[in-house]
Parts: C-alpha cells; structure tokens; sequence
C-alpha cells in the first residue's frame, strides 16, 4: 500500500495537480535610457509578480512623491514616463511591494556657436544653457586640428545665454566645445561645427577687416607702418614688401596664403650689433632697415641701396649732415658717408638700385629723419 501511495504521489505531481507554495509579490523597474537631456521624458518599464493584467503601478522618488503612473498589462508588465527636472532615484509600488530604487540621470542642455575664426584676431563664441543659472559658468575650449589653444569661462546670463572671445594666433580649422556644470545635473556638453580661418589674397586697393588685421599684426612684429587703418595703400606694401625679405621669400608687395602664415611663425631678426645701444643696421643682402634700440631690433623698413656700379660701402659711419626738405632732389637726407644719405625717394625697388644712398620709402623719410640724429652710427654690410 505504501508503494501504491508513493506512484500516486508522482502521478498527481507530473500532471500538475499538486498544490504548490504562493509565489512572493514582487515588482521590477528598469530605466530605457539614462541619462536624458533636460527636457526630454525618461522611459520605464518593469513587471510585477506574479503577473496580472489592470495593475495599477506608482512610480514614486526618493521623497515618495509620485511622478509617474502605469497599468499592468496581461503579463504583469508596465511601462511609464516623465520627464525629470534633475537627477534624481526613482522606484515602483504595487500594493504595498516596492522595487529596488534605479537612478535616472538628466544632462544640462548646452549649445554653442562659433563664428568666423579670423587669423590674428579674437573668435567670437555664444551659445545657451538650461536650466538657466545666471552667474554660473561655461567652461568653453577652443581647438585648432583637434588640439587645444586656447579656454575661457563666461559668465552665464539671467537669460541662460552666454559669450565669449578667444584669440586665434594660427591657420587652420577651429571648433568650439561647451561645457556646463550643476552639482544635481549630468554635466552638458557641445560642439561647434569646424571653420577654417581665412587667408585672403590682399593687394593694393583692398579695405576692410582683413587689411587692418595684416596691419596691426606688422605693426606688432616691428614693421614700420604709418597709419592702421584697414586701407591697404601703398605704406601697407611697403610693410609687407619689408616682411617678405626678412622672411627670405618672394619680394612682393601683396599678401598670398603664404604670407598669412609666415606671419603667424615668423621669423624675427637680431641685431647684428648691440652697440651703441641706438643706431641704425642696414642689411644689404635682405635691403631692409634696421633701427635698433637697446640692442634689439625695434623697427623694420624696406629700403634700396646702391647698385652695383654705384654701391653702397659696407662698414660703420655716422650720421654727419642732415637737411630738412628737399635739397639736390633727396628727400630730408641724412648724410652718414660723403654724399651719401638716408633719403626719402618716390621709387625704392625691392633691389639695390640707388647711386650709393640708401632709399627710403617717401611717406617714411620724416620719420627716419627724426630718427637719425647727429652722430647716429649707421652700420652696413651684407
């Protein structure tokens, strides 16, 4: 009889009918997506157990608020949203059964623009940030090719806007990135689309932005430039003629790709000699103009010496004779070896042309003149 009880036992179990223990309610809560932009609706889903269809489901934060509702489907499982103001830990309640709390993070929402990046000029940067925390910061980063050259932190606006100025001292490709941190938030991030910094073909006639940004950049490196004024005349050849020799490049009077980026890495002369402390090199080889101050070259002039058949003589001699205006067709001469002179002159090519005086450009005499007193050493060679 026991054995006859014992293959009844095994026949009620294989076919189900055996009572079993009730299973523990329990319920389960899953975040879609963590974190979302501010802004944006966080998506949950999880099930109860055992499952049961028209459930009603809380879904409660840290302080019990409720922040979302669901109903079970006809497995037990639910799906909810909301959409979060911050970062904050979330669960789910069902008939007193409470899941383990999850954590929905929410990142600040940034934006950020670059505009035109401009070779040696400051690259304007603006954007927006939510929520807006007026006297927060951005932090803003600037990269050339993916390297970084340069940040700022701007203040943020009541508005939640904000802006900036970052210098731009190389060629190449620039991007903006935003950076804006809350201590219950994911921290916001953008970036800007990449613009390539211009490097515009100048030449006699040209005006604008362009113009007077080559202008102050020479002006910078010591290039003698009466006048920065956006107006690419004449003076401004003259400059940049200037710089072409002392880069060793093509003597021209305009301004290529290749001179945009020269100027950004230079190279940047020495005086030959460093005494006296003031006097003036003129280097006939580049046929450039030195004044030298405090042994270091202060200022840079195209000039033409003598050809030739009529040279200029290398050596050191002193400025003996000085005549205001015009005498014997020289413009304010200054006189450093027998007839020859420091001169203003209408024509001065980028070669050695003269009859033994060095050229200077004409709108440039007066200036050397007052820089060249009596007794100033003139040093010349090659």
């Amino acid at each position: 009889m026991r054995r006859a009880a014992g293959v009844l036992a095994v026949m009620l179990v294989l076919a189900g009918l055996t009572p079993t223990p009730a299973a523990a309610a329990s319920v389960r809560l899953e975040v879609v997506r963590s974190p979302v932009v501010l802004g944006e609706r966080v998506r949950l889903t999880g099930a109860i157990q055992p499952g049961a269809a028209g459930e009603e489901i809380r879904i409660v934060d840290a302080t019990g608020r409720v922040v979302a509702r669901a109903t079970t489907g006809p497995h037990g499982g639910f799906a909810a949203g909301f959409v979060p103001t911050r970062n904050v830990w979330v669960g789910a309640r069902w008939k007193g059964v409470g899941s383990p709390a999850v954590p929905v993070g929410v990142r600040a929402r940034v934006s950020t623009r670059l505009w035109e990046p401009r070779l040696f000029d400051l690259v304007r940067i603006t954007g927006w940030v939510r929520p807006a925390v007026a006297g927060g910061h951005v932090r803003v980063v600037l990269t050339r090719g993916g390297v970084e050259v340069a940040r700022r932190w701007p203040r943020v606006h009541a508005s939640g806007r904000y802006e900036t100025e970052l210098p731009v001292a190389r060629p190449g490709t620039y991007r903006a990135a935003a950076r804006f941190d809350l201590p219950d938030l994911w921290a916001g991030t953008a970036a800007s689309g990449a613009r390539a910094a211009p490097l515009p073909a100048l030449s006699s006639g040209a005006k604008g932005t362009f113009v007077g940004l080559l202008e102050h950049r020479l002006v910078g490196l010591g290039y003698r430039l009466d006048g920065v004024d956006g107006v690419y005349d004449v003076r401004t050849g003259d400059a940049v003629v200037a710089f072409h020799k002392v880069q060793g490049m093509p003597r021209r009077f305009a301004v290529s790709a290749a001179t945009w980026r020269a100027l950004a890495a230079p190279l940047r002369p020495k005086a030959r000699f460093r005494r006296p402390a003031a006097h003036i090199e003129i280097d006939q080889t580049r046929q450039v103009l030195y004044a030298v101050r405090d042994g270091r070259v202060a200022w840079i002039s195209h000039v033409s010496t003598g050809k030739p058949s009529t040279p200029t003589y290398d050596g050191t001699f002193h400025v003996y004779r000085k005549v205001r205006g015009t005498y014997n067709s020289l413009y304010y001469p200054s006189y450093f070896d027998g007839g020859r002179a420091i001169h203003g002159w209408k024509d001065v090519p980028t070669y050695a042309a003269s009859h033994g005086c060095v050229r200077f450009p004409f709108w440039n005499a007066v200036w050397i003149f007052r820089h060249a007193p009596i007794d100033t050493a003139v040093r010349i060679y090659h």
